[in-house]
């Protein structure tokens, strides 16, 4: 693909660059080791929160528990207040949580996580912070069409272990409009 099909895609110079080895014309760019790196980090977290969505929904409840580091949470929350009973902390009971929902309220169900907007709240070399929109549907063998069952945004914290990056603390933060 040439440089200017690239830079018609959208693909950010610097990335355009380091994958494609393309000049198109821009000033030369010298990526340091450490921009390397968090590149790398960026996308090693960008792949694990491909993970959470993809294990989740294929009921994988021992591979959705791993992406979590051994002492990992997970909450949801409603106008800021955690909800009743959604706290779960370490990795047992996120496993234990996993397995309990899909083989109970879920085992009917094919859910999708449909995950976007990433964004990278915070990033240094073991830990980051990053938030992405999530939109969650819930189909049934009789139902037509899946059907929306949540919305909300996604806050996870993450942290870099010597199996890779995992997270640290995820907050599901749902979705209620207030009217003004």
């Amino acid at each position: 693909m040439s440089c200017p099909a690239v830079c018609r895609l959208g693909v950010a110079p610097k990335f355009a660059l380091l994958v494609l080895g393309l000049g198109c014309g821009l000033p030369s760019v010298n990526l340091a080791a450490q921009d390397l790196g968090a590149l790398q980090d960026r996308l090693a977290i960008a792949e694990q929160l491909a993970q959470y969505s993809y294990r989740w929904d294929s009921k994988d409840s021992e591979g959705f528990a791993e992406l979590f580091t051994t002492d990992g949470a997970m909450d949801r929350r409603r106008g800021g207040e955690v909800v009743i009973g959604a706290r779960v902390v370490g990795h047992q009971a996120i496993l234990d949580y996993a397995r309990t929902s899909h083989q109970g309220r879920l085992a009917d169900r094919q859910t999708r996580h449909h995950f976007s907007a990433l964004v990278f709240l915070e990033l240094t070399a073991d830990s980051a912070v990053t938030e992405n929109m999530a939109l969650i549907t819930h189909q049934r063998a009789e139902d037509d069409a899946a059907r929306i069952s949540a919305s909300g945004i996604y806050r996870n914290t993450w942290k870099k272990t010597p199996a890779g990056w995992k997270i640290a603390e995820r907050v599901l933060f749902g979705d209620r409009f207030v009217s003004p």
